[in-house]
Order: structure tokens, then sequence, then C-alpha cells
């Protein structure tokens, strides 16, 4: 599920016109208001008021299920971070609880995001984001980006100096998943520059040939 800030609202705190946002829950209170819970611009997961918003997707990807708050409201959330303490173990780092989140939201994207929305993101200069997005599609092996994902290992090559990074590294890790033509070319292209070369990089490099 997907939302928009309604353009005759008021521009709220870390929220932008025109940016999609995926709801991770939706509250009911006892008071008849609905609430969304969102990962806002500063990348805080927290409820908004379902009156700021347009619903753009109202599809629940993956399993959903509803569930009764102490305070007497319920929501619906993803089975996965379907418990009472979720929130409050979310917010206070717990590694079970992140490892959830992430997940839940992994399938979101790969399921709403279209594939120039996906395009955005790696061309973006959200180093997070990108990140994120080139895990999610060596998990599920998607090889629809290997074009983009060259350009920008490229364009991180030859501004940094073959740094240790990890969209760099994820970006080969993506790329080695994938037996092609103009892969091998990439690949080859930076073995032939190894000078300036990073230890894991070309360890990624020469088990892709080697395999």
């Amino acid at each position: 599920m997907r939302v928009q800030l309604k353009d005759t609202i008021t521009l709220q705190t870390n929220l932008a016109l025109g940016q999609r946002y995926f709801v991770y829950e939706i509250e009911y209170t006892p008071s008849g208001n609905t609430y969304y819970r969102i990962e806002n611009d500063a990348k805080q997961v927290v409820p908004y008021d379902s009156a700021l918003f347009n619903v753009v997707s109202d599809k629940l990807y993956g399993d959903w299920t509803d569930l009764n708050k102490p305070n007497q409201s319920s929501v619906k959330v993803p089975e996965d971070v379907a418990y009472i303490t979720f929130w409050e173990e979310f917010y206070n780092d717990d590694p079970k609880a992140l490892r959830a989140f992430r997940k839940v939201k992994a399938r979101l994207y790969l399921e709403e995001l279209e594939e120039s929305e996906i395009r955005d993101i790696l061309e973006s200069n959200n180093e997070d984001e990108i990140y994120f997005v080139l895990n999610t599609l060596i998990s599920v092996k998607r090889d629809t980006f290997t074009n983009e994902i060259i350009q920008l290992s490229q364009t991180k090559l030859v501004e940094n100096n073959y740094p240790e990074d990890d969209v760099l590294t994820a970006s080969f890790q993506y790329l080695s998943l994938f037996q092609e033509e103009h892969i091998n070319e990439f690949f080859i292209h930076y073995l032939t520059n190894i000078e300036l070369g990073n230890d894991k990089l070309t360890e990624i490099v020469n088990d892709y040939f080697a395999s």
C-alpha cells in the first residue's frame, strides 16, 4: 500500500508532495481515526493521520494480519512484524526487529516499485537507498538493472579510485550473479586496471570468471 500527500494539505515536516510512501501499519483508533505508519524522508518510521494522504495503491502485498493493541486500537500489519512489542523493539534497534522490518520493506519494494522508480533510486545520490535496493535485487537475482549498475560502478570507480565502498561492493556482487557479455567486458576492463584495484572487488571478479 502506498500513499501520497494531498495537494491541499499544508506541507508536513519530512514529507514531500509528489513522493509516494509505503505503509507499514494501518491503525484504527477507538475514536474512529485512522493512522498510516510510514517511513518519512528523514528515515523515521512513524504514524501519520490518514487524512493527510491520498491512497495511490491499496493492495496489501504478502501476509497481513489484524492485531488488537492494549490501548483498544487495532492495527493491520504484515505478518512478519505482527507482535505487540515490535515497534518498541524496532525503535530500540533490536536486531530481530530490524531484520523483520527490512524483510517487509524489501518485499514491498519488489512488489510495488515500478522499474522506472528503481532506476531513479540507482541514479540518485541516496547511498542508503541504493544499497538497500542492490541487496534486495541480489536476494531475488533479478537481472533487469545490469546496465544501470554497471554505470553506477563505473562512476564510483572513476570518481573514488576504487574505494572500500559498500555500494560498490554490492554492485559487483549483483553483477557477478549473471553471465552476460556486457558484464564480462566490464569485469575485464576492471582487471586491466588492477593497479588501482580493491582486494574485495578483485575477489568477486576472480570468482565470477572461475565459476
